[in-house]
């Protein structure tokens, strides 16, 4: 499978991987061989440079950081105080009688600020800077999301590329198996039955071949849609890295996920996140009051006297009916339901890196005993049946069932080696940390409802 990527200055990328010598014939490493590129060809040969191009290409992280921009424009906002008040009254603008044509009788202009009361503008700074640190962890772990998808999709396209060369191989082995047959049924050893029973193996292994193309087609434009590409090329002779199993796993070891995992965080945050804004309910359950000041400029009615006048006012709300009681309830709630969620959320993040470790063994062991043991003796196997039915020492069922055999090797030694890439980014998912992860403080003065 070729995937091909090019920049609006056409520059194309080309992802390469490798295969172990033993198994893929040079036949498959003719026909996988990349195009000609030119020499602004950016060549991928690890996971990481694919990473670095998928972060500095994809839309996914723009949009995280606009939310994190956004949730800081909520704290700008939550920090400005109320605005005063600007007041001009005319008394008698309109009026009758002795009061027609005159002057109004009293012009007051004044000034009122409202107050805020119990700690709410911080209240409200720390609920909006909870906030802020929550998108934060969002922007973070669509970073490692994204990293993980990357490095599954490359894992793909090169798992769904070597499939591309088994079912190739297949074909090739069916068409000498069926050269052989229709030989040995020209010379009168081999009945005819014998010979279309090698054709239908030959078609079913051709059909195979098409829709390994397909599939491999298929995780093709995945890769491409993660790195914001219109294509994407990648020679899997080059992928060193996907047959690279490392250390082996220690299962005895008890997996445990690093301090500042960020889901964890995340949990964490959410929590006091609810927890200051129950704070802030609280606090606006006691009423404001409003201070106001002016100067009125006093006629009669006569037009004969006048006189000036200094005015203070203060307004109290009485909190008889709306004692804020709702969103007090509401508040309550969601820290109850966030507690609950983060117990359930940190037992899962437990069960799934224990699962994943678990897994990583599993198809590490299977990965080993494939490529040491099984898939060597499969093509021994294979090469034995094939030279001994020239030969005539075997029949074309035994041929047939050894190929089966060798192909079937090499796609489970495939998807092992898949897994085994495919898991090791799940778990560098879980163990993501935060470089300054938050500090846990509690609201001033809250408590548990």
């Amino acid at each position: 499978m070729f995937l091909h990527f090019s920049f609006a200055c056409g520059l194309a990328v080309v992802v390469t991987t490798a295969t172990s010598a033993a198994a893929e014939p040079a036949s498959r490493r003719h026909a996988a061989a990349p195009t000609p590129a030119s020499a602004s060809t950016l060549t991928i040969t690890t996971p990481q440079q694919a990473v670095e191009l998928a972060l500095a290409r994809a839309p996914i992280l723009r949009s995280a950081e606009a939310s994190r921009r956004a949730a800081l424009g909520d704290r700008v906002q939550a920090g400005l105080r109320p605005n005063p008040e600007a007041r001009i009254d005319n008394q008698s603008f309109l009026a009758s009688g002795p009061y027609r044509g005159g002057s109004p009788l009293e012009t007051s202009v004044g000034l009122s600020q409202r107050i805020e009361t119990a700690g709410k503008r911080q209240a409200r700074v720390e609920a909006a800077g909870r906030a802020l640190t929550i998108t934060g962890l969002d922007a973070e772990a669509v970073r490692l999301d994204l990293i993980r998808e990357v490095v599954r999709a490359l894992a793909d396209a090169v798992a769904g590329a070597r499939a591309v060369g088994i079912a190739q191989e297949r074909v090739r082995l069916a068409d000498e198996v069926l050269r052989a047959t229709r030989a040995r049924f020209e010379a009168g050893r081999e009945p005819f039955v014998q010979q279309r029973r090698a054709e239908v193996a030959r078609e079913t292994a051709a059909v195979g071949f098409e829709r390994s193309q397909r599939e491999a087609a298929v995780l093709q434009r995945a890769l491409s849609v993660l790195l914001a590409a219109p294509r994407v090329e990648f020679d899997a002779d080059r992928a060193a890295w996907f047959d690279d199993l490392g250390p082996r796993p220690n299962p005895a070891r008890a997996p445990a996920l690093p301090p500042g995992q960020l889901d964890r965080l995340r949990l964490d945050a959410l929590v006091n996140q609810r927890r200051s804004e129950l704070d802030l309910q609280r606090r606006n359950a006691i009423p404001d009051f409003t201070v106001s000041g002016g100067v009125s400029r006093l006629r009669e009615a006569s037009q004969t006297g006048t006189g000036t006048a200094f005015v203070v006012g203060l307004s109290v709300p009485l909190p008889i009916f709306d004692r804020n009681q709702g969103n007090i309830l509401r508040a309550g709630a969601e820290v109850n339901r966030a507690e609950a969620d983060a117990e359930r959320g940190r037992l899962y993040l437990d069960a799934t890196f224990t699962d994943a470790e678990r897994r990583l063994d599993q198809a590490w062991r299977a990965a080993d005993s494939l490529r040491r043991t099984v898939l060597p003796a499969a093509i021994e196997a294979a090469g034995f049946a094939r030279e001994g039915y020239a030969a005539g020492r075997f029949s074309l069922l035994e041929v047939l069932d050894a190929q089966r055999v060798l192909s079937d090797v090499r796609d489970q030694l495939n998807l092992a080696l898949l897994d085994v890439q495919q898991v090791r980014a799940d778990i560098a998912r879980l163990r993501g940390t935060v470089a300054n992860p938050p500090a846990p403080i509690l609201p001033a003065g809250n408590q548990r409802p």
